[in-house]
């Protein structure tokens, strides 16, 4: 009776088995997957959550794009990177995973493929997947460092291809792209009129100043772009569900993509009000959370190399 976008076997992977097999006999075990801030003992200020919470919204006005206010305050955030984007080319999301949704919504008919790295997110196969769309993998491959296989994703083009899907830095491998890849990616994407969905969402969190790589937001692009980010990873709040769209490219193509991203989002309207009413105060006050990850991150990479 159940659609067949979802897995038939609904049960959790062996992993998530012998984690919570191991849990309930009490072993004290060290996730290195984890990345989920509150879980891990970095806190967001004090009041800081609390004046989110006080925030009350008597009036309902809802923007499918989000509202104004917002969108300029993820513009400045990531105008703090040295990246200009318009706040008009700004999209809010109920979260990155709905902003995945979106845009496979918005490029993409059912039987339509997306390319996407491995290793790299498990979730990609169930976002595509309950979209009606199919993740084709490439590879990329560890030599001196995690490299992106440019062979093995030209090798993934087809017919029904609409998007490339980049992460960087990537989940789990941690590696960037470098300024070469992602013009060999761009130039692929405009001999095959592909999108490009590139995810930064880790980008603020660099092993080393001066480690991170360019972002897609560079420059000017001669594609259609959509670069991701959010709340739970640029400032380690995830219990605020807040992501981000911000679209580049050709004003003529950014433009019409604006446009159905507009009609899919006042379809849902999901992004709660009060987030948006805090969002400029919490990627303000956030950085003093985003630092303390960095620093932990830096440690925890420190100590496994000296396990080496």
């Amino acid at each position: 009776m159940l659609s067949s976008r979802l897995p038939r076997d609904l049960a959790p992977n062996p992993i998530g088995r012998a984690i919570a097999r191991l849990r309930s006999q009490g072993a004290d075990l060290v996730d290195l997957t984890e990345s989920n801030p509150t879980r891990v003992g970095i806190a967001a200020p004090e009041g800081l959550l609390l004046g989110t919470a006080a925030i009350e919204p008597r009036v309902y006005e809802p923007r499918p794009l989000g509202l104004p206010a917002a969108r300029r305050a993820v513009a400045e955030h990531v105008s703090r990177a040295g990246r200009v984007v318009p706040p008009e080319r700004v999209v809010l999301t109920a979260g990155t995973s709905e902003a995945y949704g979106h845009l496979f919504k918005l490029l993409c008919d059912p039987g339509d493929e997306v390319l996407s790295p491995r290793p790299s997110y498990p979730l990609f196969e169930h976002l595509t997947r309950l979209e009606g769309v199919r993740a084709v993998p490439y590879a990329l491959e560890c030599h001196a460092r995690w490299e992106l296989d440019l062979d093995s994703l030209q090798r993934g083009v087809s017919r029904r291809t609409r998007a490339v899907l980049l992460v960087s830095p990537n989940n789990p491998t941690g590696s960037y792209l470098t300024q070469t890849e992602l013009d060999a990616v761009e130039a692929l994407c405009a001999a095959h009129d592909l999108a490009l969905i590139v995810d930064e969402v880790f980008a603020p969190y660099p092993l080393a100043p001066g480690a991170a790589g360019p972002s897609v937001l560079d420059g000017d692009r001669d594609v259609l772009v959509f670069c991701l980010g959010g709340l739970s990873k640029a400032v380690g709040l995830p219990q605020l569900k807040l992501g981000w769209i911000a679209a580049a490219g050709p004003r003529p193509a950014v433009d019409r993509a604006l446009a159905g991203l507009e009609l899919i989002c006042d379809t849902y309207l999901s992004v709660a009000t009060p987030v948006q009413l805090a969002a400029g105060r919490l990627l303000a006050e956030g950085a003093e959370i985003t630092a303390r990850i960095a620093e932990r991150v830096r440690g925890n990479h420190a100590a496994l190399q000296r396990l080496e």
